[in-house]
């Protein structure tokens, strides 16, 4: 699995406003192929947000970076932000939280 993971300096108060916003940005991602999950992160004072996206193979990472540039832009334009990074990864572990069936007991 693949991430890409952008971060974004919030105009001041309009943090609620960007989430909406960069919901509908996923949105707009979401149909496209190896789209895995997306998350839009934002720092608890509102300057500060992320999102991170995953994919299922680097291809599908490389051939959605056109039309992810296009919806990151978009969105961080409407509600005044300013894009600050964008760096790609290889997702090299998982930790997801484990369930009742599948602890250790010692």
């Amino acid at each position: 699995m693949f991430a890409r993971l952008s971060t974004y300096d919030l105009t001041e108060g309009r943090a609620s406003e960007a989430a909406t916003v960069f919901e509908s940005a996923i949105e707009d991602i979401r149909g496209l192929d190896g789209f895995v999950d997306g998350y839009f992160l934002v720092e608890r004072d509102g300057a500060r947000a992320a999102t991170m996206t995953l994919w299922e193979s680097l291809d599908t990472l490389e051939r959605s970076r056109v039309s992810a540039s296009r919806a990151r832009t978009e969105a961080a334009h409407q509600v005044g932000a300013s894009v600050t990074s964008t760096y790609e990864y290889e997702v090299s572990l998982h930790a997801g939280a484990q369930t009742a069936g599948t602890r250790s007991s010692s």
